[in-house]
Formats: C-alpha cells, structure tokens, sequence
C-alpha cells in the first residue's frame, strides 16, 4: 500500500489534507473510497458481445471495461498491487448491482480464482478472494472457498495470446479433495482478458464433476 494510502487510515489526515479523487482531482463525499462518484458513473461498462467464448465455462459476466489510464485499472490496481481492500468493498458493491440472478442462486458455491502460494506470499493476500468475500458480505451468502488450488506458479499472461496463455494455465489448477462436489461453481475473478485462465479453472472442476460452471468479473480487458 503506498504510503498516502496508509495515512489516510489516520483519523486526523483528512482534516488536514480533505481527500481528492485519485482520477480527476476533485473532492470526495464522506462515502467515496479513492474515486468520486461522477468517476464511477462515467467508467466504461462492458458490451456483452465484447465476451470471449470459452469452452468450459458456461456463463461469463463482468460490470466494467478495464483499459489502460481508466477509473476501471485504476481501482483494480489499487486492490491488486497496493492491498487497498476499502476501493475492493467498493468495487464489490458495483459488481452486486449487476450480478446475473443466476449467480446468486443458493446450489451454486462461489470459488475464487487461487493464487499459488508463493505469488499469495508476495502479495500477502488474494485480490480474487477479498473480492468474493466483499461479494458474499454484501449478499450475505456464505461459502466454503476449498475447491481449487494452483499447483503451478506461472508467468504473467500479459503479453500472451489466448493459445498461449491456455498452454501456460494447462493443469496449473487442481481440486481440493472434498467428500462432496458441488453440481454448480462460479468463479470469481477482479479482471478476465482472454478468459484462459477461468476456462482451465472450469476444466479441472468439470472433470472433477462440476456440472455448470460460470465466471464473473469486476472488468474485462481487450476490446470495448
């Protein structure tokens, strides 16, 4: 977390220094968290035509358009690389204004995409797994995270096309061994770009037994 960050956890900051928008500059609301609200509103929505199709996953969904220089990369930047888990209780609030009612259904068990333990260590956290819990805390759902570990520490995908970031996830997830696999997963990811990634997730628990399986997103990258 950078050190502005983390003073503003400080009572007496923002007396001194009254919070701006870490996007536009201009004064935040008592209710704001790093973005104004007019930031929020103008953020790109996602156009559902714009989704990948993926052979695993059965039903994929995301709120908003991530693309460089973006309120959207900005706050998931914010979640992922300095730890702010304030902006992701905010970006959990948007996601639950537009979850498919299919989602919330009671016979599906929510999974967060894992980390491999050693990029979690670095990290200290899992930005997929704050996010779901912010999820469930907002629809007061509760759900045993067991299903999926990551198994392999892959290279980031940044730069890699959808065949080869399917070649570097392949059988990097495996499933926890539980008594009982559930009929339905929904797997919960900040950001879904080529969608590899969730689809080999969807793979590893389809053989498992996992009869549907979906994936919903705070942003989508690539095109709008």
């Amino acid at each position: 977390m950078t050190l502005i960050r983390q003073l503003r956890t400080w009572p007496l900051w923002d007396f001194f220094f009254p919070p701006i928008c870490e996007h536009c500059g201009a004064a935040l609301n008592s209710n704001d968290v790093l973005f104004c609200s007019q930031c929020w509103a103008n953020a790109p929505r996602v156009d559902p035509r714009g989704y990948p199709k993926l052979k695993h996953v059965d039903m994929l969904s995301a709120v908003y358009h991530f693309s460089a220089g973006n309120i959207v990369q900005a706050a998931v930047h914010a979640l992922k690389y300095d730890g702010f888990d304030l902006v992701g209780q905010e970006m959990a609030r948007r996601m639950v204004q537009q979850i498919p009612k299919r989602f919330v259904s009671s016979e599906v068990h929510w999974e967060p995409v894992p980390l491999h333990w050693k990029r979690r260590m670095e990290r200290s956290f899992n930005q997929s797994r704050c996010l779901t819990e912010a999820l469930e805390r907002e629809l007061h759902k509760e759900t045993s995270h067991s299903l999926l570990k990551r198994v392999r520490n892959t290279p980031s995908q940044t730069a890699y096309t959808f065949r080869e970031r399917s070649q570097n996830v392949r059988d990097a997830f495996k499933l926890v061994i539980r008594k009982e696999i559930p009929k339905s997963v929904l797997l919960i990811d900040d950001v879904v770009t080529t969608g590899a990634t969730v689809n080999e997730c969807a793979r590893a628990l389809k053989q498992a037994g996992v009869e549907w399986v979906g994936a919903f997103a705070f942003a989508l990258a690539g095109k709008p």
